[in-house]
Order: structure tokens, then C-alpha cells, then sequence
């Protein structure tokens, strides 16, 4: 599946209720760096990530994404929609 397709992602809102969002579906190269960057540069140098998402910004939004990063599942939530990836990358 190409990097930029979109499809539906389920999520629950602070109430519990479903709500969907857009996903976007990393592609295994993307996610690959992603946890690169992660375990080789950050890691060693003690630092942390902070991701904005451009177009939460456009449309006035809090910006900041919640991600996580893990060997099996990276997932980068923002108040617009979902950037996910399943599976290892190795």
C-alpha cells in the first residue's frame, strides 16, 4: 500500500465513544527511519521527540501529536487524524 494512502481509523474519544479519523498508513521504509532516528540518534544523545502536525495548525488546532514508537507499532495521533504502521522493519 502506498505511504500516502488514506483509510478509516477507529479511535475512542475522551467520553468512549468511537470516533474515526482519518489513518495514514506508513510505509515500511517510513517507519523504518522512524525507529532509526529513535534508537540511534536520539537514544544516544538522551533526547526526546516533539511532533506537530501542519495541519492541525492550519486549522487552529492544539498541534502536538501523541507518539509512539515501538518495535511492533508505530502510532502518531493528532487531533486530525492517525499515522500508523503494524509490523517490524527489519
Amino acid at each position: 500500500m502506498p505511504a500516502n494512502d488514506m483509510t478509516t481509523g477507529l479511535i475512542l474519544t475522551p467520553d468512549g465513544q468511537a470516533a474515526s479519523k482519518p489513518t495514514i498508513i506508513l510505509s515500511a521504509e517510513q517507519a523504518r527511519i522512524m525507529r532509526e532516528y529513535k534508537k540511534k540518534v536520539l537514544g544516544p544523545l538522551g533526547l526526546k521527540e516533539a511532533l506537530y502536525c501542519d495541519s492541525c495548525w492550519e486549522h487552529d488546532l492544539s498541534h502536538g501529536c501523541n507518539a509512539n514508537v515501538t518495535d511492533n507499532q508505530i502510532a502518531i495521533v493528532c487531533r486530525c487524524q492517525i499515522r500508523f504502521f503494524q509490523g517490524p522493519t527489519y
